[in-house]
């Protein structure tokens, strides 16, 4: 009988970004959708806490202190409606996270530091229920799937009431009994502790956007050359599409197959097969950018998305791309040197179809590639027909070749 694999191993293999570093654009996909959950549920629970304040102010209108909590907890009201109502429109930028998540803390520290100056330095520092609130937005930001924000946001909380603890000290005799009378003893060992605990959290929030990044990672890779698979490049095409709509940028798709890649299976076995689509998954890697997303689409197919590059371009960088492929030996095994060489097809927006339709920038791109096979195979195709010259002969994407290398 088979000795089950422990649980704790399951995602070993998934390596999650650094710490600091921009998630993967299917994350941040998913943070824009939490970033929408957020902003609703913030904008009912505003609702929510307005309900105690407005009775406290309406049946103690002299006190300053229900004034106050009723004053700010209706502006970090109408701010929440403010919030929802532009990510509503599609305002929606990759700094929206660290504000909205800065929003949330600030308010929290706004209330804690108008108790102090209504009521009591302790009235702040002993809070409960405003206290917790904190714990809230913190967790909140884990909806983002940005460890940045969680850290950010975490040592903001952080400086914030341990800012608000050092100037209470500094101003006030927080022994006082007067203070204790009203809000209860000062405490330094339990202010200590709510700090830690705002840490832990911290790093609790941290912990589950690390977790989702190794799930994403292998939900999202393919195994056997590790490149992102088709589902994940079919989430990336429609984001970076509708990027490249809103910001009147230009995108370039191109698909590649290998040549000949069932004679290879057939000649050497399927282990050399795979060997080959290791290779080229490795020289892909190496040649784009950090901002391309390379998937292996299936079988011997291969994309690569390319955001604000033109099609020239990108025809060009993926000619110099096959060059250096059908240029590098692959050794087998055995001892044997064979070479491969892969057939592309290479489409753009605006230049081919619009960037609100990715469906069609995919098909231009797979038609083209039909076109190179047909066309005899190991050639890149950009266009429906022949290339024009500028009268030496070149093709467009031959000058901007000349011109990359």
């Amino acid at each position: 009988m088979p000795t089950p694999t422990p649980l704790h191993t399951l995602t070993q293999d998934a390596v999650a970004p650094s710490w600091w570093e921009r998630p993967d654009p299917a994350l941040a996909a998913a943070g824009i959708e939490g970033e929408f959950v957020v902003a609703r549920v913030r904008v009912i629970v505003m609702a929510l806490l307005l309900i105690a304040p407005t009775w406290n102010v309406l049946h103690f209108p002299g006190q300053l202190l229900h004034v106050t909590g009723f004053s700010v907890t209706l502006v970090a009201a109408l701010t929440s409606v403010w919030i929802w109502w532009r990510l509503r429109d599609g305002r929606w930028r990759p700094w929206v996270g660290f504000a909205s998540s800065a929003f949330d803390v600030s308010m929290v520290s706004l209330a804690l530091v108008s108790f102090m100056l209504v009521a009591s330095p302790l009235a702040a520092l002993n809070s409960t229920v405003t206290f917790e609130m904190y714990f809230l937005a913190i967790v909140a930001t884990s909806l983002r799937y940005d460890a940045r924000i969680c850290i950010a946001i975490g040592g903001l909380t952080l400086a914030e009431f341990g800012g608000l603890w050092l100037y209470a000290s500094a101003r006030h005799n927080l022994y006082d009994p007067a203070y204790a009378t009203l809000s209860g003893p000062y405490t330094p060992v339990d202010l200590s502790t709510r700090l830690i605990l705002l840490a832990v959290a911290t790093l609790l929030a941290v912990t589950i956007v690390r977790r989702a990044q190794r799930l994403l990672y292998l939900a999202a890779r393919d195994r056997l050359t590790g490149l992102f698979n088709r589902g994940h490049f079919d989430r990336a095409l429609a984001a970076a599409a509708n990027q490249a709509h809103r910001d009147h940028k230009p995108l370039a798709l191109a698909i590649l197959d290998i040549d000949h890649f069932k004679d290879i299976n057939d000649r050497h076995g399927h282990a050399c097969g795979d060997l080959a689509l290791r290779q080229l998954a490795e020289m892909l890697q190496r040649a784009m950018r950090r901002t391309d997303t390379v998937a292996r689409y299936g079988g011997e197919e291969f994309v690569i998305l390319m955001p604000g590059t033109s099609r020239d371009r990108a025809l060009a960088r993926v000619e110099l791309l096959r060059r250096e492929v059908s240029e590098t030996p692959l050794a087998l095994p055995d001892g044997t040197v064979l070479r491969v060489n892969f057939s592309a097809g290479v489409a753009a927006s605006p230049d081919d179809v619009s960037a609100d339709q990715p469906a069609a920038l995919l098909q231009a791109a797979d038609l083209r590639l039909l076109a190179a096979k047909r066309n005899g195979r190991a050639q890149c195709v950009g266009e429906d027909t022949r290339e024009p010259t500028d009268g030496s002969g070149q093709t467009t994407a031959a000058r901007v070749l000349q011109r990359e290398r």
